[in-house]
């Protein structure tokens, strides 16, 4: 990383005195007794100690000497000097550079969880930060390892980590979902957003979570026209919609979904292998005839019940939308043996009902006063 132009005026942090003596804290631009542990981790959080007092010199200094350590690999003491510039000159160009770089000691280090939250840090204190790019691509970069180490050796979303500090402490998977989640909502215009999405799509699909998977694949093919995974967004996510339907009982909202989704993959990427046309057509084939067989059934629940004409509409439009399916032959017979039945079915408790008579007597007729017997008069 180049050093900024401010950082060419140093300062010695070992300078001494004219008499000899290293010079003090206080002479160093520390604040009086505010840095008596301030190598100590966590250490500027403490109310008593604070933070010190900007200090540009000071601030280049420890930023130098950082780079040197992170030259030379020593990631740990190149992060202390990192914090150290960072404290002394908060809100600067400076300041986010050593919050990058921090960042970068814990990824090399291969501290992946530390890294992650310290990139988050970073541009969640400078939302247009210089360093957005590079910090993005190392959280997909994580995000993608923890994928991977799942998919290798996949664990129990409670099982603790305690050795591996490339890993969270539990949950590998969900950690995974969460850093693509960050690197979309981060940079939502960069150059992996669409990547995140399309691997957090991918990793729902395998965990068999169909309905997470369909909402991604479709903002992929919704956000991201130009993306390079519009391609597989199509194809995946009609294999997704596909999935989430649970037979001819339930909702068919999807497989009309699907069926949509395979008509305008085939017109719009005409260029597709012949292979794959021949696979959506077969597609296409076998939706239309589970959307037919759902409305048969339909039909049939309703004639079962002695719902008549709604069984009639139901087999009806099994001929008329699906007549190239082998369920439109089974409604046309359906139709046949429903000829001359009643719409609906006769009343339950007739004898009941019979009991009582079926007169509603109207409260204003009740409460008129009688007419006046004329034939007496």
């Amino acid at each position: 990383m180049d050093v900024p132009g401010a950082l060419l005026e140093q300062v010695d942090v070992n300078e001494k005195t004219p008499t000899g003596e290293k010079k003090s804290a206080s002479m160093l631009g520390y604040l009086p007794g505010k840095h008596v542990a301030a190598d100590v981790p966590y250490v500027k959080t403490l109310p008593w100690i604070g933070a010190p007092e900007a200090n540009e010199k000071v601030a280049q200094a420890q930023f130098i000497e950082a780079e040197s350590h992170f030259e030379h690999k020593k990631y740990h003491e190149a992060r202390t000097s990192y914090e150290k510039a960072a404290d002394y000159l908060p809100d600067s160009a400076l300041h986010e550079d050593a919050l990058f770089m921090i960042a970068e000691t814990h990824f090399f280090d291969d501290n992946y969880p530390e890294a992650f939250r310290a990139y988050e840090t970073l541009l969640t204190s400078y939302k247009r930060s210089r360093h957005m790019d590079a910090a993005v691509n190392r959280q997909f970069l994580i995000g993608q390892y923890w994928k991977n180490r799942h998919q290798k050796d996949p664990d129990f979303i409670l099982t603790p980590n305690l050795t591996d500090k490339t890993r969270p402490f539990n949950d590998l998977q969900g950690s995974a979902l969460r850093a693509f989640e960050k690197v979309r909502l981060n940079h939502p215009t960069g150059q992996l957003a669409d990547d995140s999405l399309m691997a957090t799509a991918s990793t729902n699909f395998l965990r068999k979570r169909y309905e997470d998977a369909d909402y991604h694949y479709t903002l992929v093919r919704r956000e991201y026209p130009n993306s390079e995974h519009q391609y597989q967004a199509h194809l995946l996510g009609i294999q997704a919609k596909i999935r989430r339907y649970q037979g001819p009982q339930y909702d068919g909202t999807c497989l009309n979904e699907a069926k949509e989704l395979i008509e305008q993959t085939l017109r719009q990427f005409q260029k597709m292998s012949v292979e794959d046309r021949s696979r959506l057509e077969k597609l296409h084939a076998q939706v239309q005839s589970n959307l037919a067989r759902r409305d048969y059934e339909v039909g049939y629940f309703y004639a079962n019940k002695g719902f008549n004409d709604a069984a009639r509409f139901y087999y009806g439009r099994v001929i008329d939308k699906f007549s190239h399916t082998g369920m439109a032959q089974k409604a046309r017979e359906q139709l046949t043996e429903l000829e001359g039945e009643p719409s609906v079915p006769a009343p339950r408790f007739v004898w009941l009902s019979s009991l009582f008579p079926d007169v509603r007597e109207d409260p204003l007729v009740l409460n008129r006063e009688p007419e006046p017997d004329t034939d007496s008069q």
